[in-house]
Order: C-alpha cells, then structure tokens, then sequence
C-alpha cells in the first residue's frame, strides 16, 4: 500500500510538519486574533452606523409628518382631496425615505382615508390614526418587514379632526446594513489572510531561520562537533538566545578537552602504576620463589644436619675402635692394612656429610645498604595484598638506618615476618612497620593485630618446624631462616605476643661503622 503525505504533515524548511511549526502557529494566532479584533470593531462600527441612520430615518419621517400637520392645521378651509394627493405626493418625492402617507379624517362614523399616496390602504394606517387621536400626541406604530407607522394628530381649535399617517421605510437601511456586514466580513477576511502570509513571510526570516540554525548548532554539538557554533545575526531575543548556547557549548568543550586531559593523565597514572604493580608482583614472585628455594635448602640443610648428628656420632665411635685396633696389631699386617681402608672409607663419609652441610648453609654477602629504604620498597610491594585483606598499613621511618648486609637475604627475612603478619588478619586489622636507629643499632619492628601466639609454642616459634599455620599452610621454617638471616648478620631477633591482640617482632641490627659510632655519640 502507498501511503500519501496529507498536506499538513509535509515539512517545512525547518523539518517539521506544518501543523506543528512554530511559525505557522504565530501565524494562525495572529491571523485568529486579528479576524476576531477587525470582525467585532467592524460590526460595532456597522452597528453604531446602522443606529445612526435610523434614528436619522425615523427622524426625518417624524419631521416631515408634523410638518405635514403644521401645514393642514394652518390651512384655512377645506382642501380637495386631489390637491391634499398631490401635497402629499410632494413632501413623499423631496424625502426619499418615505414610502407613503396619508391623511385620516375622523367622523362619527369611524376613521376615513381621504387622501393617500399609496394605491392600497393598510389597516396599520388606520389603527395608528386612531391611536394618535386618542392619545393627543404622536404616535409609532409597530415595524413590519422594512416598513414602521407613524401618525400625527390633526388638531383645530381644541378638536382632533384627524391625522396624518406617514409610512417610513427601512429598505435602504436594509440594503446598507447587508452591503456594510458583506464589506465587513471580506475586509475581515482579507486583512486576516493579508497578516497570516506576512507574519508567514516575516517569521521565516526573523524567527525559523535563526531556530534551524540554532537546531543545526545543537545537532552537531549532539553528535561530537563540540566545536559548533551559532552564527549571531541580531541582538534581539534570538540572538541572546545562540549567544547564550555558544556560551555554553565554548563551556562544556572546554569541559570535555580538560576531561579529556584528565582522562589522558589518568590513564597514563593508572599505566605507570600498573606497570610499577607488574614490576612489584614480579619481585614478590622472585623473592616468594628465593624463599622457596631457601626454605627447601634449609629444610634440606635441617635434614643434614639431623643426618649428619644421626651418622657422624656412629662414625667417630667406629674411627676411635679403628684407631685402637690399628695400635693393637701390626702395621703391616693384613688386618692393619684393612683396618685402614676402613678408615678411609669413614672420611670420605664424613667428608661427604662435611659439604652436604656447606652447601646448605646461606652465603651472606654483605654491602652498605639503608634498612629504612628496604622497609619502605617491601611496604609499597606488600600494599596490594595488604589492601585486599583489608589491612591498613603504617609505615614510620623517620631518618635512614644505614647498616651493611645482604639486601636480597634481609628482604626474604623481612617478608617472611610481614607474610605471617597477613595471614594472622584475615579479617583485617593494622600492620605497623617502623624503623629507628638507637645506641648504634638499627632497631626494627613488625607488629600487627591478629590472633597473636599461643603461649604454648611462644619460646619455641623460631625452632625448625614450628608452626601455628594449619596443616599445608606451613612448613615452620620461615621464622628459624628468618633468625638465621638476622643472626649471620650479627642482630638478633625477639617476639612478644598476646593471645587475640598480636604479635610483635623486634629486630636489633648493628649500625654500619662510621654511622654506629655517630649515632652512639648523639646518645
């Protein structure tokens, strides 16, 4: 099916159907007021005309009726009725207005017609007669169609003998009234069309043209051209208006660029922190896989040791009985010379169970380094897991703590003891690290607010295997390296706790040289 456009939906220049353009509603407003103003004034001023020439018709009718009896009255004798016909049809000609009259004699007998300028008799005509007579006085009959009655009592020395009788006609006020309300009506209708097609013709220029380019500045502002602007032609209301929205779209683009501008630099923050989180988780991974190794070389190192205990023991009683055997017999004797192979074959066994220990052992390679800084770089890379176990971390360093030591060992020492600290928080709490230097010691403390250390196990928790982790959470060799690591570098290390309100680990470091002794001079 083809569907047609009705003539009131088609757009207009502005792209809206014609029915709801604003200009076209002026327009209409305009051309409706107008018709109604022009339409009540004219009839008002057809309606006043109109008054005025009828009472200037009833007045001329009543003029000449009372002239017309002045002049009977006056008239001495009796006139015929031929010449009373012809004076009649004098006073009818000069005055256009009337349509006839007549002259009405009274006589016992009833009211007579003895003179008329009208062909037929109306019964009005006489009833006005009598009227007049009676009453002594002019007299109005009622209107019928475009004609009304008037009558004159005739009068002569005290005795009403008759009247006069005009007959106004109104046909020509008929006949002015309907030409006046015809003009009225098409000058109404002209001048209402006339006003439509110029404030029509006016309101494009003044009103659509300047509203379709402030819709084309907003459209394209709406799809990105924050740049847009509305060409300002006047100074009137329209103009103030695109003054006000070029105003506004200078402000939201000035807005948008420094949002944009923040955005950029936000993004490029958030990169730069999500690199120094991927550096940092990096770290966390090398120094989670140092200590994995190094708790499996001291789980291997503890074993040796055991190892070395449990075999080393056996082995010297067996070398002290070879040694006495050897004095017993002969050195050259065959059960010397076996003797001493056994002998042998015992220190290469203690040999061997010698460097099995040596490897074991951690290799301290120590330089000047600031423990304050080291506490700092190992808050900023605990701080993401701090935060997801709603954590809070305090962090005091006041002034550096120079010592001189193995940076990667103390940092695995230093993790391990901020490691257990989480995990005895799960459900968050404060973990406070602060660093001082005091006496000619850098002194270092790691406290937090969790479930603390049973008493039980509190003189025991830096021996190897011991632990207050569930089974598969921990080997319990992380605080006897973390000694360890503290103890080759000649400190040491000590806790305090309290069952359900932390643990407080503090550990003693000397100051490197020339700084231990400043710091013991300002003690």
């Amino acid at each position: 099916m083809t569907s047609v456009d009705r003539p009131q939906d088609r757009p207009t220049g502005a792209g809206i159907p014609l029915r709801r353009s604003l200009r076209a509603r002026v327009a209409l407003s305009a051309m409706l007021a107008t018709a109604v103003i022009i339409g009540i004034t004219t009839l008002i001023e057809v309606r006043l005309f109109e008054q005025a020439v009828e009472s200037e018709v009833t007045e001329t009718g009543r003029l000449t009726a009372v002239a017309v009896a002045d002049d009977l009255e006056l008239r001495e004798g009796t006139m015929k009725a031929d010449d009373l016909a012809r004076h009649l049809h004098e006073f009818i000609d000069a005055t256009p207005e009337l349509h006839s009259a007549a002259v009405v004699a009274a006589a016992p007998s009833g009211l007579t017609i003895i003179a008329n300028t009208s062909p037929t008799t109306d019964v009005d005509t006489l009833e006005t007669a009598r009227q007049a007579i009676e009453a002594r006085d002019l007299v109005w009959g009622a209107r019928k169609l475009a004609f009304r009655t008037l009558a004159v009592p005739l009068a002569r020395d005290g005795r009403q003998f008759g009247a006069v009788v005009v007959v106004v006609s109104f046909a020509s006020l008929d006949r002015l009234r309907t030409k006046g309300r015809t003009v009225a009506a098409g000058t109404t209708a002209a001048a209402a069309v006339g006003l439509f097609l110029l404030i029509f013709v006016l309101g494009r220029v003044y009103i659509l043209r300047p509203i379709t380019e402030i819709q084309q500045t907003m459209a394209d502002a709406g799809a990105g051209q924050m740049s847009a602007r509305v060409a300002v032609h006047r100074a009137d209301e329209l103009g103030s208006i695109a003054t006000g929205l070029n105003h506004m779209l200078g402000q939201i683009d000035d807005l948008h660029a420094t949002l944009q501008q923040r955005v950029a630099d936000a993004t490029s923050e958030l990169r730069d922190r999500n690199r120094d989180l991927v550096e940092m988780y990096q770290e966390m991974f090398r120094l989670r896989e140092q200590m994995g190794r190094t708790e499996q070389l001291a789980a291997v190192g503890e074993t040796a040791s055991v190892v070395a205990h449990q075999i080393g023991t056996p082995l010297n009683l067996v070398s002290g009985h070879i040694q006495l055997l050897l004095e017993e017999h002969d050195a050259s004797s065959a059960v010397a010379r076996r003797l001493r192979i056994a002998q042998e074959q015992i220190s290469k066994v203690t040999a061997a169970v010698r460097g099995l220990l040596d490897r074991t052992r951690h290799q301290v390679n120590r330089e000047p380094m600031d423990l304050a800084a080291l506490v700092q770089r190992l808050a900023s890379l605990v701080q993401p897991a701090a935060e997801a176990a709603g954590v809070r971390l305090s962090v005091a360093c006041p002034q550096a703590a120079p010592v001189d030591g193995d940076e990667l060992q103390l940092e695995m020492a230093l993790l391990n003891l901020v490691s257990n600290a989480l995990d005895a928080m799960p459900g968050g709490g404060v973990l406070r690290l602060e660093v001082r230097s005091e006496g000619g010691r850098a002194l270092l403390d790691v406290a937090d607010t969790g479930s603390g250390i049973p008493a039980g196990i509190l003189d025991r928790v830096f021996e190897p295997w011991v632990t207050t982790k569930d089974a598969g959470r921990g080997t319990g060799l992380g605080l006897s390296i973390t000694r360890s690591v503290i103890t080759e570098h000649g400190g040491s290390i000590r806790v305090r706790s309290t069952p359900g309100e932390g643990a407080v680990f503090s550990i003693e470091l000397p100051l490197a040289g020339g700084h231990a002794e400043e710091d013991a001079q300002h003690g």
